[in-house]
């Protein structure tokens, strides 16, 4: 009886760190981190002057996401592709990265819409950002013919990538949408708190941010401790926008703590104290 002979296949060879894919994860990474350490701590971007789109863009209310910079989850992305391609992409972690760059990619372009739609400024190192998460989608998709083993199947890998594509961009979306009230009624009484307790917004009357933040407050804006930044502005006190050091619009001071962008009625209620229960009782 003959014996059966013994598998000599060669095992695969072990997955290598993919160059291309780290590096521009690493250049990605970097742009993020610096616009985080911008965000936190509230300087102005290099090559870009105060007031500058940089400036619009991480001042408003889409440079924050869930509490953080919208940045920093830019860079958690670009870690997590970078591992994967420094662990070496078998076909598993080439399908991970591939769908974390199709969100990036996703999630770039529907920031870009907005920066340009909704805010009206554009931020150079947001548009090299985004341009490196294509590059990276495009590089990824290029390594997949020469993944080891059996490649991905194309009909699961463009459902995965345009699932990834759109619906994190959606999430996001529908997390900036999301209204921000400390009670009803209590926009009246937050106002005149801010005001009472010595709080100050210095804004500009050209800057689409302060109008936002003056339209959460709806009429009861003409009681915010608004200060003019602008010369050629109604009441402008320019003197005191340089005394306190502004450079975003809008700036709150609030209880010797600086605040820049727009901010949801809640973080301001918090930062100055404000208990909505109070919400009927008079100014004194």
């Amino acid at each position: 009886m003959a014996s059966r002979k013994p598998d000599r296949r060669a095992p695969a060879p072990p997955a290598r760190p993919d160059s291309p894919v780290l590096a521009l994860a690493a250049a990605g990474f970097l742009v993020a981190a610096y616009l985080t350490w911008l965000k936190w701590t509230g300087t102005t971007a290099a090559f870009c002057l105060s007031g500058s789109g940089c400036d619009v863009v991480q001042a408003s209310r889409y440079g924050t996401l869930l509490g953080v910079p919208t940045a920093l989850w830019g860079a958690l992305l670009y870690v997590a592709i970078g591992v994967l391609a420094a662990l070496g992409l078998t076909p598993s972690r080439w399908r991970w990265a591939f769908n974390l760059a199709a969100a990036g990619v996703g999630v770039s372009i529907y920031l870009t819409a907005v920066s340009i739609l909704v805010i009206h400024a554009t931020c150079a190192y947001c548009l090299i950002s985004t341009a490196i998460t294509i590059a990276l989608l495009a590089v990824l998709w290029w390594r997949r013919a020469g993944l080891p083993g059996r490649r991905v199947p194309l009909g699961s890998l463009v459902t995965g990538a345009l699932a990834s594509a759109v619906l994190v961009p959606v999430g996001a979306a529908f997390i900036f949408a999301m209204p921000s009230q400390v009670g009803g009624g209590s926009e009246a009484a937050l106002a005149r708190h801010l005001r009472d307790s010595g709080a100050v917004m210095y804004g500009a009357y050209w800057c689409p941010h302060c109008q936002e933040q003056k339209a959460l407050f709806g009429d009861a804006a003409r009681d915010l401790p608004y200060v003019e930044c602008d010369p050629g502005g109604v009441n402008a006190r320019p003197d005191l926008c340089e005394k306190a050091g502004v450079k975003a619009f809008p700036t709150w001071v609030i209880g010797g703590q600086r605040r820049e962008g727009v901010q949801s009625l809640s973080a301001l209620a918090e930062a100055s104290h404000f208990q909505p229960a109070t919400a009927g009782t008079p100014s004194k």
